[in-house]
């Protein structure tokens, strides 16, 4: 039987997370969005209460770029009765000691090489790699082209940028991106990055405060 899948989010990530599923072998059969609309690529968009009556003990993605919003949905997903396993696309490559959570979404052509840990909801966009002693925490998100060295633990709910770039820790002393922080496209981290501090550059500093302004 083939399994079937719900995902959370209606924009591009959702339709690439759609991708990776059918390239998994399932089947996608819903997106699922406050404002019902027309089918994407031949899969009908339809509310919350519509996915779980017509879909009970699917498999749900959350599908949506926002940290804060991601976790709101698999909240909400979870209270219907949707389980969020790892979809992780065929391409990705793995070594020993790496491991996922619940939730993970990985798209395709990401590398994790050795003792790798991947926490619920973690975002992993094309083209991410990420090299030995290297933990995620939930919720958080890496845009394409990310790379990140040894010995580097990232904070729940952080973010980083497109071509993003992270030096190693030290084994038992990780470089540490806090919980919350935002780390900009192409900058390289060589510090630790406090928590909810946002940085740029190369090396990566503290953005002025009149760039921190909502």
């Amino acid at each position: 039987m083939v399994p079937t899948l719900v995902v959370f989010g209606a924009g591009g990530l959702a339709r690439e997370a759609a991708m990776v599923a059918r390239r998994l072998g399932h089947e996608a059969a819903a997106f699922v969005d406050r404002a019902p609309g027309p089918a994407i690529h031949d899969i009908p968009v339809m509310t919350e209460a519509e996915a779980a009556r017509r879909h009970p003990g699917a498999d749900a993605v959350i599908a949506v770029g926002d940290h804060a919003l991601r976790r709101r949905l698999a909240a909400v997903a979870a209270d219907l009765g949707f389980a969020c396993p790892a979809l992780i696309d065929p391409t990705t490559v793995t070594g020993p000691g790496v491991g996922f959570a619940d939730g993970v979404l990985v798209l395709p052509g990401a590398v994790f090489t050795v003792d790798v840990a991947v926490g619920a909801h973690v975002l992993v966009n094309p083209g991410v790699t990420i090299a030995h002693d290297v933990a995620i925490g939930a919720f958080a998100s890496l845009s394409p082209g990310v790379h990140v060295a040894g010995n580097v633990a990232i904070g729940e709910d952080a973010f980083l940028g497109i071509g993003a770039s992270v030096a190693n820790g030290r084994p038992g002393r990780p470089l540490t991106i806090g919980a919350g922080a935002f780390v900009a496209a192409g900058a390289t981290v060589t510090a630790e990055v406090a928590p909810g501090l946002r940085v740029a550059g190369v090396p990566a500093r503290p953005l002025p405060s009149k760039d921190l302004q909502p």
